[in-house]
Formats: C-alpha cells, structure tokens, sequence
C-alpha cells in the first residue's frame, strides 16, 4: 500500500526543507495512507484502518486484586436471591422484623435503607454495609437479615463464577394509624 509522509507543521527556512518533508498537495493524499514515512505501492482500495480503541475515563466496572480474588461491581449475570424475587419477598417476610421502626417511634413513611454486600463464589454473602441509614433501627435490621440469610446465587462472567460487589434495598413501610 502506499504510504505519504506527513510534517506537522514547523516554522523554519526555505532552504532547510527536505523533499520528504515537503507539503504534499492534497490530491496527493487521495487513497493513500497517511504515515510518518513515504512508501511506494498501490492506492488503498477502500480499505480501512481498525478503529482505535480509546480507554473510557473514569469508568472502572472491576476492583484490582488478583485473578482469584477480582471483586466485579457489573457483570452479565448478577448474583441472585435464591428463587428469585419471590423467594427474596417471602424470605423477607419470614425474617424481617418490619414492625421495628413502629416500635422505635417512627412516623408513618416509607424508610429504605441500601444495603451492599459481597457474595463470592461460592454463593457465600460477606462485608454486608448499609450505605444510609433512615434510623429507627432500620439500619441494622437490615444488615441482620442479609448477614443472616442463605447463600446466593452466584454472579457470572463470561462463563464463570466470579466474586461481586452487590447492592440490595429493604423498604420499611409505616402505615398511618
């Protein structure tokens, strides 16, 4: 394929200018690859350069640690309650002390607290924090009931289990008397 060259441009003498370094006129540069050296061959013929991958700034979908002990915060299949969201609603109704926050003087609402937790390969639910606390000991209710709950399923990626970060919430609902 042939190749052109080209200079950024530079302030310098006439005289001190090379052939190679020439500004090529820009029907030079039809069907032709552009370099940082001349090359003779054939015009490209519709052929084009594989696209550049560009890192995305700021985006970081993996915590750093070793292959066995990578942490994933997005994955393709994420983990999941065993039985799904009904099992998850019926486990909550089994274990969760929801008339806590009535007898700790909660006003009628809703109070949800967001709890993250790591389940790791094996299904097993680690380093369960709430990450706001709505009071009325919702908070630690709700870390309670997660810590103490059965294994998970665990997340996938790409075909293998993989350790993963994981955000759930419990609602608490106070009625009006």
């Amino acid at each position: 394929m042939k190749t052109v060259s080209v200079t950024p441009p530079q302030i310098v003498k006439d005289q001190n200018i090379s052939p190679e370094e020439d500004i090529k006129p820009v029907d030079e540069l039809d069907n032709v690859e552009i370099s940082n050296f001349n090359q003779d061959g054939d015009k490209n013929n519709d052929m084009t350069n594989p696209p550049i991958e560009k890192p995305v700034s700021g985006v970081s979908l993996v915590a750093k640690g070793t292959e066995d002990e990578t942490i994933f915060y997005a994955v393709q299949m994420p983990a999941e309650f065993p039985g799904g969201l009904n099992g998850w609603r019926n486990y909550l109704e089994r274990h969760l002390n929801s008339d806590l926050p009535i007898s700790n003087g909660a006003p009628a609402g809703r109070y949800t607290v967001v709890v993250s937790f790591t389940v790791d390969k094996s299904g097993a639910i680690s380093d369960v924090v709430a990450e706001n606390d709505p009071g009325y000991g919702t908070k630690a209710e709700a870390i309670r009931v997660i810590a103490k709950g059965p294994n998970w399923k665990p997340a996938m990626q790409n075909g293998s289990k993989v350790i993963y970060r994981h955000k759930q919430s419990i609602t608490f609902l106070v009625a009006e008397e």
